[in-house]
């Protein structure tokens, strides 16, 4: 026997003894590991696919060959190869699940492995770049983790939250448009896979409201709120669009709703912006276009009752509120036919006004700098028939808005 057929005959004992080690396992499928170990992933893949012209039903190669495709992936990565990275995830996604599916008590933990392996390296990775503002190397590698994991829909909808976040910055402003059409575009392949996805249709919503598709939007906050009326943030998102929409009686109603929820609820830290929420509220309901003075008038006597230390803002839209819903319903009052609803409008002004007064004294005393405090307070003096004290009010008013 010649030294060649003895060396080709060693090698063959040697394929065949791993073979048998392996249980099933081809030669070709051998090999192939040998050249991943020696990092030789290029020809893994070759001496794979040539062993597919013999058998083409082995788990362990399909298995070896996902992870030839994903080192290739992973050095495509390294050297900034975006297309070949993400085909070469794409090829090791459905090698590995062609293991799975041949053998899937045998592999069905190892792919499950091997893809989160792949998948948590490019979402690491996105999330460093994200948090250092590379927004388009983050997109990048959100893709490549979808190649590498199709069956989650994160990657797709944090690109949607990234796009959203982008059109919200300054130096995007230019590209605010079609940052939120490409997240608009994003959020609805998810939706498909994901109808019902709640955080997901908030998100479509607010793009939508962001777009100035207002009409659209509150179709979905609408159907949102039937099912999640409990939900502070959604609330707080439909007092935006509403603000947007210009309709601020709406948006004061979710306030106090929303002002309502944080306080019935054991979370302390979501009080922190009650006060605002209730003097934005009133503020809006006592508005002329709106002149929802009794309820300007409860959700601001709210907002007074939350402070420690009485604050001139607080103070300022209580007094005006005050002085505004008598003024009117002294109106109301002189245009009065029937004496019985006369006397009563007349009542309740002088009590609307009295109070008024009376907060506006308290202000002064309390912020003697803050001149429409001293300007509604006389105003109201007037109304009430205190010409001299009205005129020394309003004389201060007009020294303190004379001061540099």
């Amino acid at each position: 026997m010649t030294k060649a057929r003895i060396i080709l005959l060693a090698g063959l004992i040697v394929l065949v003894g791993l073979s048998g080690l392996a249980g099933c396992r081809s030669a070709h499928t051998t090999s192939a590991i040998l050249y991943i170990d020696e990092q030789n992933y290029d020809k893994a893949v070759a001496v794979i696919q040539e062993g597919f012209e013999y058998r083409d039903d082995e788990p362990d190669a399909y298995y070896y060959l996902g992870e030839a495709y994903s080192h290739l992936a992973e050095e495509a990565v390294e050297n900034d190869q975006y297309v070949e990275a993400f085909n070469n995830y794409e090829l090791a996604y459905h090698s590995y699940m062609k293991a799975d599916s041949l053998d899937a008590e045998a592999f069905s933990e190892k792919v499950e492995k091997s893809l989160i392996y792949n998948y948590n390296n490019r979402v690491r990775q996105a999330k460093l770049d994200w948090d250092e503002d590379y927004f388009e190397q983050a997109e990048g590698h959100m893709r490549l983790a979808f190649a590498a994991l199709p069956d989650s829909m994160a990657p797709i909808k944090n690109i949607a939250r990234m796009k959203m976040q982008m059109s919200q910055t300054e130096e995007y402003a230019d590209q605010k448009v079609v940052l939120l059409n490409e997240a608009l575009v994003l959020l609805d392949q998810v939706l498909a896979k994901n109808p019902e996805a709640y955080e997901l249709q908030l998100n479509k919503a607010n793009v939508l409201a962001a777009l100035g598709r207002n009409e659209e939007a509150k179709v979905i906050f609408d159907t949102l709120l039937a099912e999640h009326g409990d939900d502070t943030g959604l609330l707080i998102d439909i007092a935006n669009l509403a603000i947007d929409d210009g309709d601020y009686s709406r948006a004061g109603d979710f306030y106090v709703m929303v002002v309502d929820l944080n306080e019935a609820g054991t979370d302390a830290t979501n009080d922190a912006d009650n006060k605002a929420m209730l003097v934005a509220a009133g503020t809006w309901y006592s508005s002329k276009n709106v002149g929802r003075y009794e309820d300007a008038i409860v959700v601001l006597d709210r907002a007074a009752d939350l402070e420690t230390i009485p604050t001139d803002n607080t103070m300022l839209m209580r007094l005006r509120t005050y002085y505004q819903y008598g003024k009117d319903t002294k109106r109301l009052a002189a245009d009065e036919t029937d004496p019985v609803k006369k006397a009563e409008l007349s009542d309740k002004s002088t009590a609307l006004l009295g109070r008024a007064v009376e907060i506006g004294v308290a202000m002064t005393n309390n912020f003697p700098a803050t001149a429409d405090g001293f300007f509604y307070l006389s105003m109201a003096q007037f109304e009430m028939g205190d010409y001299a004290a009205a005129e020394a009010n309003n004389k201060t008013f007009e020294e303190l808005q004379g001061a540099p």
